[in-house]
């Protein structure tokens, strides 16, 4: 599969899917200005995944999600469901501030939501 780089901009996170490295994981703060627009390349990425035939560690460390992304993400992580579903293996880890509770509640109604089972992960302060 073909690496995907975002680079982090003010207003979007950066992100990094290289199975060459082995390094998957969306970083930063996400209000971009088309949530949709931005995450669809790596939806698309995601579809693809069950092409890579070894355990995929997918990092979410946000540190704000706009109303628009929440929906964008909810998607992506129904994808990386699907995915699973399809004969990926691939495990969401949850990177949340602990003195920020916002994060991690965003990422426990995604566990209901989407009905898939995120790691969560405490940010050191």
């Amino acid at each position: 599969m073909e690496k995907l780089f975002i680079k982090e901009t003010l207003n979007s996170p950066k992100v990094i899917l290289d199975p060459s490295k082995k390094r998957y994981e969306i970083s930063g703060k996400s209000f971009p200005e088309n949530s949709r627009a931005f995450y669809q390349p790596i939806m698309d990425w995601v579809k693809d995944a069950p092409e890579i035939h070894e355990k995929i560690m997918f990092s979410f460390t946000l540190d704000y999600i706009s109303s628009s992304s929440v929906i964008s993400l909810k998607q992506l992580l129904s994808r990386i469901k699907t995915a699973n579903e399809a004969g990926a293996d691939i495990e969401v880890l949850w990177y949340y501030d602990p003195t920020d509770p916002d994060i991690k509640n965003i990422g426990e109604e995604y566990e209901q939501v989407v009905g898939m089972k995120l790691n969560y992960i405490e940010r050191p302060v």
